[in-house]
């Protein structure tokens, strides 16, 4: 489907290696950027638009800032309207985290546009199978630190980036947790760790650590070729060399 005008466009990641798919990157003559994640040193080669916020809540902040924003008067349905929130409520935890008056000056608009709260919730609840998944995940927490909780998926069990997110979400909200690890087996060959904080800890540099990156207080790595243990053992040690560091000067 690729020719000389197709136009790619990148949401919620700027990464090549990380994307959906990047062989598209690969044969695709002009790639946009749309991203609210801190930009690391892979990025895509001379993209024909770039829209990296690292101050954004969520991809779709952005988004809904291009479309509010436009020469051109873009409508957009119920069904989108809902999606684009739903993915605001996700990055923001339902606006406990990483919130500005632009995330909900976008929230309005959405609404304005026909967006659905409730059914925008229901994508994010889970199935029994996910929240038994979730538990038995969080059953295995430690607290290497004070105020830092690690815990670590079964070696046998696939589970999916956003389950990760999930867990290390929910332990954020049990008082006097300030960042959470959570480390899991994402594919047959790679190890994912997912890295939460109320941002009084900058988990984007422990995670740079790890060859990973995100957002200060949403960030996460991925890992070929190891066990979860050793995964595990590496964040551990990531922890005990840069946790100082990382701590957000006056909080």
């Amino acid at each position: 489907e690729i020719s000389q005008n197709t136009l790619v466009i990148m949401v919620d990641v700027h990464r090549p290696s990380i994307s959906l798919y990047p062989k598209i990157l690969e044969e695709a003559n002009k790639i946009a950027v749309i991203d609210h994640h801190r930009r690391g040193e892979e990025f895509v080669d001379s993209p024909v638009y770039s829209y990296v916020e690292p101050s954004a809540s969520s991809a779709s902040e952005l988004v809904i800032e291009l479309i509010r924003y436009n020469e051109k008067k873009i409508a957009i349905s119920d069904r989108d309207a809902t999606i684009l929130l739903a993915g605001i409520l996700v990055d923001t935890n339902h606006f406990r985290n990483k919130t500005g008056s632009r995330t909900f000056d976008a929230s309005v608009f959405l609404k304005d546009a026909g967006a659905d709260n409730l059914l925008a919730d229901s994508f994010l609840k889970e199935e029994f199978e996910e929240h038994a998944l979730k538990v038995k995940i969080m059953a295995n927490a430690v607290t290497p630190f004070l105020g830092v909780v690690v815990c670590k998926a079964a070696e046998e069990d696939i589970i999916d980036r956003t389950m990760l997110a999930i867990v290390a979400n929910e332990i954020l909200q049990i008082k006097g947790i300030n960042a959470c690890f959570v480390v899991g087996r994402t594919e047959p060959k790679k190890v994912s760790v997912s890295a939460r904080s109320d941002g009084t800890i900058n988990v984007q540099y422990l995670m740079e650590k790890m060859s990973g990156g995100g957002h200060f207080a949403a960030a996460g790595t991925q890992l070929e070729n190891k066990t979860i243990d050793e995964t595990y053992k590496n964040v551990m040690d990531v922890l005990d060399y840069y946790l100082n560091e990382s701590r957000i000067e006056g909080q």
